[in-house]
């Protein structure tokens, strides 16, 4: 299960790529500037993002994080959940449960996908009620006797 750490963790990394010391100083010195310089300080950090990214890639045509394996549905929801509002958390939750529902019902129809296979005639019970099998029946289908 993804921790909150596993999401900052994933998010510095990408940080770190596409970024510099510079920037990172940049950064850090914001909150010492006036409010109005603040804004425009905030819009000029992203700017050398946006600069030091198409750069980096123009460099390093081929570079970039390695692919990891897709996490199922409810795992994903959770990653993402931290960074939504309200609404859009609800939003992931109805679509986390009707995803659960969707995975249970193909659970669902390859068990009697299989139990058509394995009981291609029908039911392995007799046909006169109680659905009780005695030891020899049972043997009988498996192939034993």
């Amino acid at each position: 299960m993804q921790t909150d750490k596993d999401n900052c963790d994933k998010i510095l990394a990408f940080d770190s790529i596409y970024t510099n010391n510079h920037i990172q100083m940049y950064k850090l010195l914001l909150p010492y500037f006036e409010p109005e310089m603040q804004k425009k300080m905030a819009i000029y950090i992203k700017f050398m993002e946006f600069q030091y990214t198409l750069s980096y890639f123009k460099n390093h045509p081929y570079a970039c994080q390695p692919r990891q394996p897709m996490p199922d549905t409810d795992a994903l929801c959770k990653e993402l959940s931290p960074y939504c509002n309200r609404e859009e958390k609800q939003k992931l939750d109805r679509f986390a449960r009707y995803s659960s529902s969707v995975k249970n019902a193909q659970e669902m129809m390859e068990m009697a996908a299989m139990m058509k296979d394995m009981f291609p005639e029908g039911a392995p019970f007799p046909a006169d009620g109680d659905g009780s099998m005695d030891i020899s029946q049972i043997l009988s289908m498996l192939g034993k006797q």
